[in-house]
């Protein structure tokens, strides 16, 4: 390891970029799906502004939740097509325009690949500065500060649009993301010297492709084909849970609770400063003072998330939301476990073939996951209850857990198993 990379270094390397994008992504999320709300109201549905208005003055009120069951099944198809390009939406804000035209922001990112990439990016960096012992902890901590970006948009996020409006969020947010790619260019070190330098063109070399897909799934001795996947689908699961949350979550609570966007931020950021909490300290005290392996750690954080869950779906005050997130304080360690036994279970020079080939997956699903999710929820909305949306989520817990049982039993049994590189095998 590089000694310009040890030490208080590694934590603010590829860390700060990071979550600065987390905050410009916070911090125009939630507004974002008001935005479409409000325009599908007034445009889409020629529903009278000042109705409309009522979604914002009073969203409790019987009016607005009449509004919303008719607005909240249009919106969400919107949102589904949505898998973050701010600097189109902040000229796009100011014009008098149908949602739809507002997925046009977003073919930028598409094109490029958006956070996904950079989170890829981000693990394979960490893989390259940290060994075995201290990969858990650095990957732990890199979740704490994504949710530190989290809680600053969120609590920013109303602030500033109750001052300069949808206009302002977007502007901020585009320079956020500036400032965070100025940073990652000025300071952020490389840690693969390669002196072949490669054309463009090369960047959609199928073969590349090709031989990421044969390092995952050929069969040689050392490498547990079914304990990869399987750490692979566990982080699919727990992406599609996050993603439908993410999808439904503010038109779940303005439905059942008549919350708005304040009331929605505030309840997101104190999740995520009891998120950040029992991230950090239980990362540590677990494993210092109890000695768990990762697998069974992650499971006992899927099973604080399936709490959290359980108690959502049955909510009908304000307070019963608080209860799910003190439940679920532990949900956000599971997946910097399973990557840690996934980093731990294949060779450095496979981990970031790995990783893309996970990241790939992860890329693709939120459009699946997020059209699962508003479909069941606009056809099964509040009044119903319990919201039959939340059991889906349960379900997919459910089975995360016992593929965890599944890979800490493969750890025991292949335990010190000596790994033939692909190079090898093929000789």
């Amino acid at each position: 390891m590089d000694q310009a990379l040890t030490g208080w270094k590694r934590y603010v390397l590829v860390q700060p970029p990071v979550m600065l994008l987390l905050v410009a992504q916070s911090i125009s999320g939630t507004i974002l799906t008001d935005l479409i709300v409000y325009r599908t109201c007034t445009i889409t549905l020629k529903i009278n502004e000042t109705e409309c208005q009522i979604l914002h003055n009073n969203s409790s009120s019987p009016e607005a939740l009449k509004i919303n069951l008719q607005v909240q099944p249009q919106a969400s198809l919107i949102l589904t097509s949505i898998s973050v390009t701010y600097l189109l939406l902040t000229v796009m804000t100011n014009w008098y325009i149908a949602p739809w035209y507002l997925l046009l922001a977003y073919i930028p990112t598409a094109l490029m690949g958006g956070l996904c990439i950079l989170i890829l990016a981000t693990l394979c960096y960490i893989t390259d500065i940290t060994n075995d012992s201290e990969r858990s902890w650095h990957l732990a901590w890199l979740d704490a500060l994504i949710s530190l970006g989290l809680l600053i948009g969120l609590f920013s996020g109303p602030v500033i649009f109750e001052t300069y409006g949808y206009t302002g969020v977007f502007s901020i947010a585009t320079i956020l993301c500036v400032v965070a790619t100025l940073y990652i260019i000025l300071c952020v070190a490389e840690t693969v010297q390669s002196h072949n330098i490669r054309a463009i063109c090369k960047i959609f070399d199928f073969v590349l492709v090709k031989d990421l897909i044969r390092t995952c799934i050929k069969k040689r001795d050392g490498f547990n084909r079914s304990l990869v996947w399987s750490c692979i689908a566990c982080l699919i699961l727990l992406l599609i849970t996050l993603q439908g949350e993410v999808t439904i979550g503010y038109l779940f609570a303005s439905a059942r609770l008549g919350w708005n966007i304040e009331k929605y931020s505030t309840y997101i950021g104190a999740s995520v400063i009891l998120g950040i909490f029992g991230t950090v300290s239980s990362i540590k005290l677990i494993r210092r003072y109890a000695g768990l392996p990762d697998p069974i750690i992650a499971i006992i954080s899927v099973m604080s998330s399936l709490g959290g869950v359980l108690t959502y779906a049955f909510t009908w005050q304000s307070w019963h939301m608080y209860l799910s997130m003190s439940v679920s304080m532990f949900g956000n360690l599971s997946r910097p476990m399973i990557r840690a036994v996934l980093s731990k279970t294949v060779p450095v020079q496979d981990t970031g073939k790995v990783f893309s080939l996970t990241q790939s997956l992860e890329t693709l699903l939120p459009f699946a996951a997020a059209s699962l999710y508003t479909f069941l929820y606009s056809h099964y909305m509040p009044p119903i209850y319990p919201v039959p949306v939340w059991f889906l989520s349960a379900a997919f817990f459910i089975l995360t857990i016992i593929l965890l049982i599944y890979i800490q039993i493969q750890m025991i049994k292949h335990n010190g198993a000596y790994y033939v590189s692909l190079t090898d095998n093929s000789n």
